[in-house]
């Protein structure tokens, strides 16, 4: 009988917690220059929250076999066009609502907090599907 292929590229099942303290440090970060400066910039905080995210998501579970990694596939490949359309509707609404010709001033969401939107709907997809077998 042939062993089925399992993908190398997955994260050691530590990687959740690196994943949960680099978030926890970008959060950190975030409230800091809130509190201390009243500066409110969720691009900044994006970035390590993606990352964390991506470990999390991308980390072996315990029980990892080929159903783990069908579900991990399908809730990713559901995540991403779901994300594209908040993404697209948050754009278009900023932009609708707020676009001024005199200041010529563009909102958009970056790519690291499409990211974000992206792995949260995946982890959530991902535990829901698990659950749900």
């Amino acid at each position: 009988m042939k062993k089925a292929h399992i993908p190398i590229f997955l994260y050691p099942f530590w990687g959740k917690y690196a994943g949960l303290l680099i978030i926890l440090f970008g959060l950190t970060i975030f409230l800091y220059r809130v509190i201390q400066y009243d500066i409110v910039d969720l691009t900044g905080v994006s970035f390590p929250i993606a990352i964390g995210l991506m470990m999390i998501f991308f980390t072996k579970e315990k029980d990892f076999d080929e159903r783990i990694a069908y579900l991990k596939f399908k809730s990713l490949a559901t995540a991403v066009p779901v994300a594209a359309i908040i993404t697209m509707f948050v754009n278009y609404i900023e932009n609708f609502n707020s676009y001024s010709i005199e200041t010529d001033f563009w909102l958009s969401i970056s790519a690291f907090e499409y990211l974000s939107i992206v792995l949260v709907i995946a982890l959530g997809w991902f535990h829901f599907l698990k659950l749900k077998e």
